[in-house]
């Protein structure tokens, strides 16, 4: 067996180790370059955060409208012990030393940026430009509030836009889930139990607002009376027929608030009086139905005339 001396066995034991380390992938490991002071400085980039000397500076949100108030989000620093200051389109505004910034006193393209001194450097937050807002409705009702045979129902609607932007108004009515209309009013005939609906959808030219829905179901309706001065008497009795209709088709019940002594009203209606004097009678009857709908009428009876 031949031997191998000692120094000659190490050699080749260190130049197997070089060369296998050798073969492995390299890695590229660069160091960050130094300032004068000493202090290490790194640059990134980033679509929504500017980046600058190690710390990081943005604005939020970054879909805004003059509706929106800005603040912003600092890393690397303290906002509270750095000078900040806003931009509108590029020229510092009244905001001052704050954290937060409100878009109410823009107008719809401005552009909005936040600029902070750390460490005696600038950095410059990203730039959000103020989009289109919205419109809002801002008052909605739905009238009458009682309904009543022939009465015709509809909305009444206010909206507004902080762009300034003309305000159009959409309407969509449905009665029991079917269509009944596009206008300000409700194109249908409606009775007790009904349901209607309307969707309202404001329009400012660029982009729909919240739409407002208002539902509302018929409950009764309550009855009508029909004025006629036409009543009769003979010299002894006077008479006369109070007409009067139920759109629910409910019973009507008549009942005398106001009348003379003697005179009396039956289920019918019909009116009579075994007329004792000749004076000036103001009379008010009242109809209702079983379900608390009412309505009067007053007419004044003066014997031997109509009035």
């Amino acid at each position: 067996m031949k031997y191998i001396p000692a120094n000659r066995f190490l050699c080749c034991v260190v130049c197997f180790l070089f060369f296998s380390c050798s073969s492995e992938k390299h890695v590229h490991v660069s160091t960050p370059k130094t300032t004068g002071g000493g202090a290490v400085s790194a640059q990134f980039q980033s679509s929504d955060t500017a980046m600058s000397g190690g710390y990081s500076l943005a604005i939020t949100p970054a879909n805004a409208t003059r509706n929106s108030t800005f603040r912003v989000v600092a890393q690397g620093f303290r906002v509270s012990d750095t000078k900040m200051e806003w931009l509108l389109n590029g020229h510092p505004t009244a905001s001052g030393n704050s954290s937060q910034f409100d878009a109410r006193e823009t107008q719809k393209g401005d552009k909005i940026q936040v600029k902070a001194i750390v460490q005696d450097k600038e950095t410059m937050s990203n730039i959000v430009e103020i989009k289109n807002a919205p419109p809002e409705i801002s008052r909605v009702k739905i009238l009458p509030e009682i309904f009543k045979p022939g009465d015709t129902v509809r909305v009444e609607v206010s909206a507004n836009d902080i762009d300034g932007d003309e305000v159009t108004i959409a309407y969509e009515w449905t009665k029991n889930g079917e269509p009944a209309g596009k206008g300000k009013q409700l194109e249908a005939s409606i009775k007790r139990g009904d349901k209607i609906a309307v969707t309202i959808t404001p329009f400012d030219g660029e982009v729909n607002g919240a739409a407002v829905v208002l539902n509302r179901e018929i409950k009764n309706m309550p009855p009508t009376i029909i004025g006629d001065n036409t009543f009769h008497f003979d010299g002894k009795l006077f008479s006369y027929q109070i007409k009067a209709i139920d759109p629910d088709g409910d019973s009507l019940i008549y009942t005398l608030k106001q009348a003379p002594e003697g005179m009396v009203v039956d289920k019918t209606g019909l009116i009579t009086w075994k007329a004792s004097d000749k004076s000036r009678h103001a009379v008010t009857v009242q109809v209702t139905d079983a379900e608390g709908g009412e309505a009067s009428y007053t007419f004044n009876v003066i014997l031997g005339s109509q009035q």
